[in-house]
Parts: structure tokens; sequence; C-alpha cells
């Protein structure tokens, strides 16, 4: 019975400094807060290319880990929605797939479900990103892909190409 959900943030606005990106990441924590979501862990700030790599300026990333709140039963389908009204708030727009974005929260892992009809539930691309999966490794070293039954360090040994990553500090 996995309680944990695992939740990937990233912004590439090229007018944030380091110190604003940890501002802005922990006021979007605080926002998750606010909907019932207790953060247990938070990785360091990652930068990373975008992919691929022609769709704007270096991103940074983060993962968290996180439980409900008391007794909280949201479902991956409400907490998405939320998810997607708070990237709302903070300016997210649509610019096109791959477009820089002030902000892009995504499920990557909901209590270790496999999730397939209206929320694809472990994001279905998280296994081929570092910027996902070394921060993840960074919080849970024994996480493991609810489908592949694989950990961090196995999918990222399978991932082809070259992905620019740098770990920024913690922050709190």
């Amino acid at each position: 019975n996995n309680t944990k959900v695992y939740i990937s943030l990233g912004t590439n606005l090229r007018s944030f400094s380091n110190n604003n990106v940890k501002y802005f990441l922990n006021s979007v924590i605080i926002r998750l807060g606010l909907i019932g979501l207790k953060v247990n862990k938070k990785s360091s700030i990652w930068l990373s290319n975008p992919i691929p790599y022609n769709c704007g300026p270096i991103f940074f990333n983060s993962v968290i880990e996180c439980t409900m709140s008391y007794n909280l039963k949201l479902s991956a389908k409400q907490l998405l929605k939320k998810t997607n009204h708070i990237e709302k708030i903070l300016g997210k727009k649509f610019k096109g797939k791959n477009k820089q974005r002030v902000i892009d929260i995504d499920i990557i892992d909901f209590k270790g479900k496999i999730l397939t009809d209206e929320v694809i539930i472990p994001h279905p691309r998280m296994h081929l990103r570092k910027f996902v999966l070394c921060p993840l490794y960074e919080i849970n070293k024994h996480w493991c892909h609810p489908k592949f039954k694989k950990n961090c360090t196995f999918l990222m040994s399978r991932i082809k190409g070259f992905q620019f990553l740098k770990k920024r500090k913690m922050f709190s």
C-alpha cells in the first residue's frame, strides 16, 4: 500500500536567476500544500537542456516526494486537475509542445499505481529523462518504476544520447 506521490517541477524562463528559481519552486510547493499534499522530501535544483535541444533556454528541475495530508483522498485525476490549476494561476500558457514555460508540474508516480485511462501514471516519458531520474534518485534511492520494475540507476543507464544535467544547491 504505497502512499507516496512523486511530482516533478520544471521551469525555463530566461529571466530567472538561481535564487529566484529557488523562491519560485518553493512557492509552488506551498501551493501544493494548500491543495492537501504534504511534502516529505525535495531534491536539489538540477539544470538541464530542453528536450529536444532546440526548444528554448536551460530548464531548472526538481522532484518532490509527497503524501496526502490527513484523511484527504484525491485520485490521480483530481490531483492532475489541481496541479493544472496551479500552473494556470502561475501563468503557464500553452505555446506548443516542448516550448519554454513558466512552470511544468508533472505527476511522475502516484502511489506506485499504473493508470492508463484519463491520466497516464507513471508519467509516460519519465524513464527517458535524466532531469527526472537524477532528482528522484537523490530523494529515494530505492524507488522502483511501477511498470518496468526497474530502479533509477538502471533506467538512467538505458538512456541513449547526451542529456546535459548539473546539480545545484539544495533549496528549502
